[in-house]
């Protein structure tokens, strides 16, 4: 067992104090058609929330500001707008704080290129976005800045140098295979866009969850949630299946409240656009469908957590072993139901004006795509 730098293990690796979140079916909902739109058992799971949710909000604010993420006080107010330190607080509950505001920042560099690379006036032509990510790429391997990866290199290369001081080195190498592997998505991602091409079902949940970094952001639970799964663990097929199952459901239900954004926007990589290709069925049923599809993959976490007793007793593991995982699914739960409750209150899945003055060129000097499909 790899225990993290800073000597702490288990799930109760805080220095805040955790509160229950109420289930969505019990409060306000600011959204009750998204509520409506995601299977019931979603709402059906409970998590604590960290306290420092505010702490973090402000944080990612002068983070990104200080690394030109933001330059324009329009780009700042929609950055605040999303409040990224509540969904922070809700999938890493048990982080410290210090730890939470590395983990908001981890999703505020995702968030941002996801930007660049799903607006047409921002995006780049896969040639010319393949040569970016490659400078994104090298400085994941060094923790070097490069000129050529403008802020997006600038805040990656923060990032991991605050990561590598936090965490342990077999975590920080698979992160780095997760984060190669979400790059590599982009592009794939971009080259389907360029075409105006609709993924093929069987195809879409592996690019779904490379091109969502959703295997970056689970490698995070780990450094948030005080320790480190060993690699008899982590790569077992129980826990592989509890990934899947739960990038899944992350990824879909993200899919189920943007698909207006995104069809507005001429982005067919959507699980509703795609089950509405594959089944030639109107958009209603193809919200059905996916709605449908995430509550199997819920049913399917559910039978993969029944099986983590017998993955404990196959591997003799001990009492720290066995509470690192205990908290690692624990955490996993947490991303499903804490994704879907802050889904429905952003506003970053708001469908966007038809000139966000929000959005910034942080590419540097690259040829543009032009109009795409739905313009």
């Amino acid at each position: 067992m790899e225990q993290r730098t800073n000597g702490t293990a288990g799930h109760a690796s805080t220095d805040t104090t955790v509160t229950d979140a109420a289930p969505a079916a019990d409060r306000s909902c600011p959204d009750r058609r998204g509520h409506d739109a995601l299977p019931a058992g979603i709402w059906a799971l409970r998590s604590p929330v960290s306290p420092a949710a505010d702490q973090a909000n402000t944080h990612v604010l002068a983070w990104a500001r200080g690394l030109g993420l933001v330059r324009s006080d329009a780009a700042e107010r929609r950055l605040a707008s999303v409040r990224l330190g509540d969904f922070a607080a809700r999938v890493y509950p048990t982080a410290t704080v210090e730890d939470l505001l590395l983990t908001t920042d981890w999703i505020a560099w995702l968030d941002f290129l996801d930007d660049q690379n799903d607006d047409r006036r921002t995006a780049l032509d896969p040639q010319g976005f393949d040569g970016f990510l490659a400078g994104v790429a090298d400085v994941a391997s060094t923790g070097t800045r490069r000129p050529a990866t403008g802020p997006i290199g600038d805040a990656l290369a923060d990032l991991w140098t605050r990561t590598l001081a936090r965490a342990g080195g077999r975590l920080c190498r698979r992160l780095h295979l997760h984060l190669l592997e979400y790059l590599a998505g982009n592009l794939q991602q971009a080259a389907y866009r360029g075409l105006g091409d609709v993924c093929d079902l069987a195809e879409y949940g592996a690019l779904r969850r490379a091109a969502g970094g959703i295997l970056v952001t689970f490698d995070l639970i780990e450094f948030a949630g005080g320790s480190e799964l060993p690699p008899s663990v982590y790569y077992s097929r129980t826990y592989q299946r509890l990934l899947r199952a739960a990038g899944d459901v992350v990824c879909w239900t993200n899919d189920v409240l943007t698909v207006e954004k995104e069809t507005a926007a001429g982005d067919l990589l959507n699980l509703v656009t795609v089950l509405q290709r594959a089944h030639r069925c109107p958009p209603g049923e193809a919200r059905a469908r996916a709605r449908d599809l995430i509550s199997e993959r819920l049913d399917g976490f559910r039978r993969a957590e029944e099986e983590v007793p017998g993955l404990c007793a196959a591997l003799a593991l001990d009492g720290t072993e066995q509470r690192a995982l205990t908290a690692c699914v624990g955490l996993l739960r947490a991303w499903m139901g804490g994704h879907a409750a802050w889904g429905i209150s952003t506003s970053r899945y708001a469908r966007l004006p038809a000139d966000p003055a929000y959005l910034e060129e942080l590419i540097p000097g690259s040829a543009r795509t032009g109009p795409g499909p739905g313009t």
